[in-house]
């Protein structure tokens, strides 16, 4: 049985807003992660079992990188800075700055979709 975009989805969305609720209950005072019960590291060690049972080292490096450098691929990467082969700033277009690319040079793992398309060739079953 191979993983469709559904199932992709199907994993990823649940954690997202676990995660979110998580960190709404934390506001109030309630913590998951450091509190005595660590239910965020449990709900995230069920994530990477699940990641690692149907993708390659490469896939969950890629979705980890979308949820946990890229925020769910909501991260303002306008923001950095970019500068030339002589250390200087540049003027930029903001997409420049963004922290993956694939080798023309465009962005990858930008969304839910992208993310996809790029993990779904690193599939165990393929």
């Amino acid at each position: 049985m191979s993983m469709e975009y559904e199932d992709f989805l199907g994993i990823l969305m649940p954690y997202k807003k676990l995660m979110e609720d998580f960190s709404e209950l934390y506001s109030m005072g309630f913590d998951f992660l450091e509190g005595k019960y660590k239910l965020e590291e449990n709900v995230s060690r069920i994530l990477d079992a699940t990641l690692n049972s149907h993708f390659t080292e490469q896939g969950v490096e890629w979705i980890n990188w979308f949820v946990y450098e890229n925020d769910w691929g909501e991260k303002d990467w306008s923001i950095y800075k970019v500068f030339n082969s002589n250390g200087e700033l540049t003027d930029r277009d903001p997409m420049e700055s963004y922290g993956a690319k694939d080798e023309n040079g465009k962005p990858i793992c930008y969304s839910f979709e992208s993310t996809w398309e790029l993990v779904k060739n690193h599939l165990k079953n393929n």
